[in-house]
C-alpha cells in the first residue's frame, strides 16, 4: 500500500473518531422523533417477555419497510441498555454514512485530488434527518451511497450485476423506502446519461426492469395507509421563513459551518458545469451535478408536508448536499506534495466541525437536563401514562429561524423514553399503517387521550401573559390525566405542580421544570339523606368550573343514577364518585319529577345548591363528602 494511501487511511480514521466522540461527549442527544423509534423496538423486543403487559394494549404488525433503524438498534437493546445501544447504533449510522460517502466520491475517480472530497462526509454525517430522528431515512440514505459507488464503480451492464443492483434498491427499500426511490432516480440517470444516444431508451427500460422489486415493495406500502393531512399543518410558513432556515437542513447547527458547507457543494456543483462546457467534465459527473441541483431546487420549493407525510421538502437537502460534495477535488495541477499536504488540514476541518457538533450537543442536552433528569430515578409504572408537554422546543428557540434544528421538537416525545426506562403505556405511536409502522394499539384499557385545546393553550404565549387562563389551562390538564395512571409534565413551573398535588397527584419526580406524578386522588362521596330515593328517580353529576375559562360550560364527568335500593349506611346513602376527585369540584343532584333523566328547571335539586342545581365544594383526603340536603 502506498505512503500516501496509508496516510489517507490515518486520516480518515482520525476524523472517525472525532466523529465517534461528538456522539458520546453526552449520554443522549435529544432528537424529535427518536424515541418513538427507541420505544417500538423496546415493545418489540419485549413483547412476549414472561408478565409483559404489552400484549393487552399492542400488537405487532407485518412491518417491511422503514426498518432501517430497528434492524440495527433492537438486536443491542435486547442485550445492552437501551441508551448504550442506541449510541452505539447512532455512532455505527453516522460512520456509515460518512464512509459510504467517500466510496461515492473516489468512484467517481480515485486519484489523490478526490481524496480531500472523501473526507467531507464527515461534515454531514449528522444531517437535519438525523437530529429530527428520522433514523429510518437516515440508514436508508446511506445504504444508498453503497448503491451508487457499486453503480458508479462499474456501470451494470450484465444480468448478475442488474440483479445485483435490484436487490440493492429492495434492501435500501426496506430501510426506507422514499430513499430507495430518490436513490433509484440518481441511478436512473446515471444509466441513461452514461449509455449512447441510440440505446438511452433502451438503457431507460432495463433500470425500470431494475426498479421493479423496490417499486412492489412501495405499492405495498399504501395498503392499509391512511393518508392525511399533517397537523403540521396549521404552522404559517412563508418564503421568507423557508429562506432563514433552510441551510440548517443542511447543516445544522451553527449558520456559518451551513454556509460554508453549501458554498463548497455550490462550488463544485458550477465548477463541473464550467468544465462542461469546455468538454473537460465526464457525462457522470454532468449526471450528478444536475441531480444535485435538482436536489437543492425541491429542496427549496417543495412542500414542507404533504397529505401523510411530515417534513417532505426538506428530505431532499441531504441527497443534494452529498452529490454536490462528492463533485468537489482539487486541481490537477497540484504537486503530489501539496495534494498529501492538503488531506491533513482537510482532516483538521473535520475534526473542528466534529467539536462543533459536540458543543452543539452538550447545547442540547442543557436545554433537555430537566426532561431527561428522571430517566435515573427508581420508578415503576404498568398503566397508561399521560405526556403534557407545555415546551416542546427543549430549552432551544421556539421560532425555527432562530433555533439549531429548524422544526425541531426536542422534547415533544421525550416521555416515551420513560416509558422504556421506567414501564407504563404510551397514548400515542406512530399511525399503526402495518408495512412501515411496528406496533399499533389494541383494545380498550387504554383511556381515550383527551382533547388537545388545553394542552394548545399550555403551550402559547397567552398561558405565560394570563395568570386566570393559566391556572384554568392546568386544572383541566390535572382533570385529563385522572383515568391514567401518572402523567409526565415537561416545561412548568413549580407552583404549577402544587395544583397537580392540589388535584390528587403524588409526586414521583420532580426537577426544575418536569414532573411525574402518580395519581391517587380522594375518596370522594356524595352524601344524601336516608329518605332521598323515597319518590321520584334521582341522578347526580359532578366535573369542574375551569372549564368556563376555556368552554361555555362547566367540564362534567358524567350523569349516573342512584341506584333504588342503595343500602343506607349510618342514616344516610353514600355515593361514591367514581373518578376520586380533588379540589373544587361542583356537584349536581336532581329529583327527576318530569321523567327525562336530564336536567329540566321543573326538577327539584339540593337545598344547599346555588345557580343551575350545582353544590360547590373543595374536597380533600381529609374532607372528601359532599352532602346534599332534601330539597323542600
Amino acid at each position: 500500500m502506498k505512503r500516501d494511501t496509508i496516510e489517507w487511511l490515518a486520516c480518515m480514521l482520525l476524523a472517525s473518531v472525532g466523529l465517534v466522540y461528538a456522539i458520546w461527549v453526552v449520554p443522549y442527544i435529544p432528537t424529535t422523533d427518536g424515541p418513538q423509534h427507541v420505544l417500538s423496538a423496546h415493545i418489540e423486543n419485549h413483547y412476549s417477555d414472561p408478565g409483559s403487559l404489552y400484549p393487552e394494549f399492542y400488537r405487532i404488525l407485518p412491518q417491511f419497510a422503514g426498518k432501517g433503524f430497528a434492524l440495527l438498534f433492537a438486536p443491542l437493546e435486547s442485550i445492552l441498555p437501551w441508551r448504550l445501544a442506541l449510541r452505539i447504533t447512532l455512532s455505527f449510522i453516522a460512520l456509515a454514512f460518512a464512509w459510504g460517502f467517500a466510496l461515492v466520491a473516489l468512484s467517481l475517480d480515485a486519484s489523490s485530488s478526490r481524496r480531500p472530497a472523501a473526507m467531507l462526509g464527515f461534515l454531514i454525517a449528522l444531517p437535519w434527518t438525523f437530529y429530527m430522528g428520522f433514523f429510518q431515512f437516515v440508514v436508508g440514505t446511506t445504504f444508498g451511497f453503497y448503491t451508487l459507488a457499486f453503480v458508479l464503480r462499474r456501470p451494470p451492464t450484465t444480468t448478475a450485476r442488474h440483479v445485483v443492483l435490484s436487490l440493492l434498491l429492495l434492501v435500501q427499500g426496506v430501510c426506507h423506502i422514499f430513499t430507495a426511490i430518490l436513490t433509484g432516480v440518481v441511478v436512473l440517470v446515471l444509466a441513461v446519461v452514461g449509455a449512447p444516444k441510440e440505446q438511452r431508451v433502451r438503457e431507460a427500460l432495463r433500470m425500470a426492469l431494475v426498479g421493479v422489486p423496490a417499486a412492489a415493495l412501495l405499492a405495498l406500502t399504501f395498503r392499509g395507509r391512511e393518508l392525511r393531512v399533517s397537523e403540521q399543518q396549521a404552522f404559517r410558513w412563508t418564503m421568507g421563513e423557508r429562506l432563514s432556515e433552510i441551510s440548517r437542513w443542511f447543516v445544522p447547527g451553527p449558520g456559518v459551518r451551513a454556509w460554508l458547507v453549501i458554498a463548497i457543494a455550490v462550488a463544485a456543483i458550477a465548477a463541473v458545469l464550467v468544465r462542461r462546457r469546455r468538454g473537460a467534465a465526464t457525462p457522470i459527473e454532468r449526471a450528478l451535478a444536475w441531480s444535485a441541483v435538482g436536489f437543492f431546487a425541491l429542496a427549496c420549493v417543495a412542500p414542507l408536508h404533504i397529505p401523510g407525510w411530515q417534513f417532505f421538502g426538506p428530505r431532499f437537502s441531504i441527497l443534494g448536499i452529498a452529490l454536490g460534495l462528492a463533485l468537489f477535488r482539487l486541481p490537477a495541477s497540484l504537486s503530489p506534495a501539496a495534494m498529501r499536504a492538503v488531506v491533513p488540514l482537510f482532516t483538521a476541518c473535520c475534526l473542528g466541525s466534529d467539536l462543533v457538533s459536540a458543543s452543539l450537543h452538550r447545547q442540547l442536552a442543557r436545554g433537555c437536563a430537566d426532561a431527561l433528569a428522571g430517566l435515573d430515578a427508581p420508578l415503576h409504572f404498568e398503566g397508561p401514562r399521560l405526556p403534557m408537554i407545555f415546551d416542546p422546543s427543549c430549552a432551544t428557540p421556539r421560532d425555527s429561524a432562530h433555533g439549531p434544528i429548524p422544526r425541531a421538537s426536542l422534547a415533544y416525545n421525550i416521555p416515551l423514553l420513560y416509558l422504556v426506562e421506567h414501564g407504563g403505556i404510551g397514548t400515542k405511536m406512530f399511525k399503526g399503517t402495518p408495512s412501515i409502522h411496528a406496533v399499533e394499539f389494541i383494545g380498550t384499557r387504554r383511556p381515550p387521550p383527551p382533547g388537545v385545546r388545553p394542552l394548545e393553550i399550555a403551550q402559547s404565549e397567552w398561558f405565560d401573559k394570563d395568570p386566570k387562563l393559566r391556572a384554568a389551562t392546568l386544572t383541566e390538564l390535572a382533570a385529563d390525566g385522572m383515568p391514567f395512571e401518572g402523567i409526565h409534565v415537561y416545561g412548568g413551573r413549580a407552583e404549577d405542580f402544587t395544583v397537580f398535588n392540589d388535584r390528587g397527584y403524588v409526586t414521583e419526580f420532580q426537577s426544575g421544570r418536569m414532573f411525574i406524578g402518580r395519581f391517587e386522588g380522594c375518596p370522594a362521596e356524595l352524601v344524601l339523606p336516608a329518605s332521598a330515593l323515597d319518590h321520584e328517580a334521582v341522578y347526580y353529576e359532578y366535573g369542574l368550573f375551569s372549564r368556563v375559562q376555556l368552554d361555555r360550560e362547566p367540564r362534567s364527568f358524567g350523569l349516573r343514577a342512584v341506584k333504588r335500593g342503595t343500602p343506607v349506611v349510618d342514616g344516610a346513602i353514600h355515593v361514591p364518585l367514581g373518578a376520586r376527585p380533588c379540589g373544587e369540584i361542583w356537584v349536581r343532584v336532581f329529583w327527576d319529577v318530569d321523567g327525562s333523566a336530564s336536567f329540566t328547571p321543573g326538577d327539584r335539586t339540593c337545598a344547599n345548591a346555588v345557580s343551575q342545581g350545582h353544590v360547590r365544594v373543595n374536597v380533600s383526603r381529609e374532607h372528601a363528602s359532599v352532602a346534599c340536603a332534601l330539597p323542600p
